[in-house]
Parts: C-alpha cells; sequence; structure tokens
C-alpha cells in the first residue's frame, strides 16, 4: 500500500517486473512474493489460482476462461493455466 501517482503510473506503463506465462505454464507460490494483477491479452482459462487472505470466497470460483483484455486485480500468489493462453502476471514491489 502507500503507492505514490509515480509508481503507479510506472507500473501502468510496464516500469515494472511483469512475468509472462503462456498455455499450460505456471508460477508456484514462494513465501514473501505476492502478485496484484494479472492481464490476458488472449482467451485465455485458469486452471488453478491460490489467492491471499485479502481475498475472500472461493478460490475455484476463478477457475474459468477469461476473454481477451480482461485483467483480475487481486493478491494471489500463484497461478496456473490451462490449454492455450497468456498472462501477463504483475508482481508486488517491482519498483
Amino acid at each position: 500500500m502507500g503507492d505514490t501517482t509515480q509508481e503507479l503510473l510506472s507500473e501502468q506503463l510496464g516500469k515494472g517486473a511483469v512475468t509472462i506465462i503462456e498455455d499450460t505454464d505456471a508460477i508456484a507460490a514462494v513465501t514473501g512474493v505476492t502478485y496484484y494483477a494479472v492481464h490476458f491479452p488472449v482467451e485465455t482459462t485458469i486452471a488453478a489460482i491460490t489467492t491471499t487472505s485479502q481475498v475472500t470466497g472461493a478460490d475455484a470460483d476463478l477457475h474459468r476462461t477469461y476473454a481477451a483484455g480482461t485483467t483480475l486485480f487481486l493478491s494471489f500468489t500463484a497461478i496456473t493455466l490451462s490449454g492455450t493462453g497468456l498472462a501477463l502476471v504483475y508482481k508486488n514491489d517491482t519498483l
């Protein structure tokens, strides 16, 4: 929290760290590492996602196909794709 306007603008302009995953790739949970957003430039299916305690509800509710251009803003620690697709994953504390 407490991001400055400059930090937020830099993230929007792609100045922060972004991990690209495709098809059936995954990002495994790592202690102390969280992500704050995932963007799908093409239609993509999430097979699994692990959200943090800041997110209420069941993680399984997010296991679905998302249309191209969808961005999910939520705190998560791991994600796995299913089939074909592409995800741009934005890590917390990248600046």
